[in-house]
């Protein structure tokens, strides 16, 4: 019989309390199947079974977030960070924050699935006179509105929101409120 060191042992140990499951967020594949456009309207009460996230303890508004360190998937990319907004303990609107280098990733992935999108893109002025385009999209499926916008106030940092009619009007106020390929500040 062969013996096993006890450093042996711990390596073992280790790897496999790093791997095994630890709760609702190891069991998620992708966010997407939990907080996706499609499950607008969902209870509080099952999103957080499926899914960890930390609520802000409000009445009638609950604010919640992922942990800030995980890195969940979301569309097939890293999300650095997904909000959601429950009113009245359904889940109303969602804000997903990304880098900006999985842009063309999660457009293609949110095409695949509403087909093309309202090109509501800018030219984005930048310090040194710099001038870049900055993607935006738009789309409106069975009431629920879909934004996703390559930079988001940062040039690092792209965002997808989307929620209920009423919960998005703000932010497709904001992508339509200037003409498709007008110049702005990013």
């Amino acid at each position: 019989m062969q013996r096993v060191s006890s450093a042996s042992m711990l390596c073992v140990l280790l790897a496999f309390t790093l791997c095994a499951p630890s709760g609702a967020q190891d069991r998620l594949a992708d966010a997407w199947e939990v907080l996706g456009p499609t499950h607008i309207g969902r209870p509080l009460d099952e999103v957080s079974k499926e899914i960890s996230l930390t609520c802000d303890g409000g009445t009638v508004r609950q604010v919640c977030a992922t942990d800030a360190k995980a890195m969940v998937p979301f569309g097939r990319v890293p999300a650095r960070k997904i909000q959601a907004v429950f009113d009245d303990a359904h889940l109303s609107k969602v804000t997903v924050i990304f880098s900006d280098l999985q842009y063309p990733a999660l457009l293609r992935f949110l095409t695949d699935r509403f087909g093309n999108g309202e090109d509501r893109s800018y030219v984005a002025r930048a310090g040194m006179a710099g001038e870049f385009r900055a993607g935006v999209y738009l789309w409106h499926q069975a009431g629920v509105s879909v934004v996703i916008e390559q930079y988001a106030g940062k040039i690092d940092r792209g965002a997808l929101s989307y929620g209920s009619e009423s919960a998005m009007v703000e932010v497709v106020r904001k992508v339509t409120s200037y003409p498709r390929g007008a110049r702005r500040d990013l």
